[in-house]
């Protein structure tokens, strides 16, 4: 059996969403989802802006898009936006990204969803805002515990500062920016100091809407002092001796056995504090478990697809 920390959080946060998974998934993606898509795609592309663009034309062309308040072109257009320019960010910080192979663990195979920069295992994660709460969730995950449990190596946290959607737009310095009202090659994304001719005359833009380069925003992102904020590291050891980890490859143990008997998704139970968790969005088969008849995924064709 193939062990990933996706798989392992989503069994633990709803059993019957994982048996669900295993042979349906949804027929539209998230706006965040595509956005992942298009990053993570560009780490390991020899060219990362191609790399953005050909991972989220490929999503677009197999889902349909949660476009929210915008039409799903305007949606396309600012995710392929603001991932190019964040791959550009990344790949000038860290370099080009691998993949890992699968590794042994105990009689199934990890596959580590994990980039590996030169040797360093980095988990890169999109997130609306940084704090010290969100900071303890993402460490005490399967997607940081299960990684170091089933590796034994160190992980990096990075963390990728996104801003908080509204209206179906990231609002974040990754896509919106202030234009001088005459001199519009002057891009400004922060006050430097007092009295710099930075006014409320500056128009709010956003880059789809523009023909401004990836390079030249994250240019003027650097010059303005707002990236460093924006990309977040956080180092975390392995320790083969911490108790934490031996409690980790125990509950592995013990998961895994019952993740390969979930195959009858309405004989399992509902987490329904899994069903719409903050910063995760709604779950995808709630049209299945809040029919007031019974349902199937099968019976919503509109919905979801089979995986084979």
């Amino acid at each position: 059996m193939i062990l990933t920390a996706q798989l392992l959080d989503t069994f633990d946060r709803c059993p019957r969403r994982y048996a669900f998974e295993r042979e349906w998934e949804s027929c539209s993606i998230s706006p965040l989802g595509l956005l992942y898509a298009g990053v993570e795609a560009s780490l390991t592309a020899p060219d990362p802006i191609e790399g953005a663009r050909e991972a989220i034309l490929g999503k677009t062309a197999r889902y349909d898009v949660n476009a929210g308040t915008l039409s799903p072109l305007s949606a396309v257009r600012h995710i392929q936006s603001t991932a190019e320019v964040i791959a550009l960010a990344m790949r000038q910080r860290f370099g080009t990204a691998q993949r890992l192979e699968p590794a042994p663990l105990l009689s199934h195979q990890w596959q580590s969803h994990l980039f590996d920069f030169k040797g360093e295992l980095h988990r890169v994660i999109l997130a609306s805002y940084i704090d010290d709460d969100t900071l303890r969730s993402y460490a005490h995950s399967w997607g940081t515990i299960g990684e170091l449990a089933a590796l034994e190596r160190p992980i990096t946290l990075t963390l990728v500062i996104i801003g908080s959607q509204r209206n179906g737009r990231r609002h974040s310095h990754w896509a919106r920016a202030y234009q001088h009202p005459i001199q519009k090659s002057s891009l400004r994304f922060a006050s430097r100091k007092r009295d710099d001719g930075f006014t409320q005359a500056w128009k709010t833009i956003w880059r789809e809407q523009t023909e401004i380069t990836a390079q030249t925003w994250l240019d003027r992102m650097r010059s303005d002092d707002v990236l460093d904020e924006l990309i977040v590291s956080r180092r975390i050891q392995f320790n083969g001796k911490d108790e934490r980890m031996k409690q980790a490859r125990t509950e592995l143990v013990q998961i895994a056995p019952a993740m390969d008997d979930a195959v009858d998704p309405m004989s399992l139970p509902m987490r329904r504090s899994s069903c719409d968790e903050l910063g995760r969005g709604a779950c995808v088969f709630q049209s299945v478990c809040y029919s007031p008849t019974a349902t199937g995924p099968e019976d919503l064709p509109g919905l979801y697809r089979h995986r084979g």
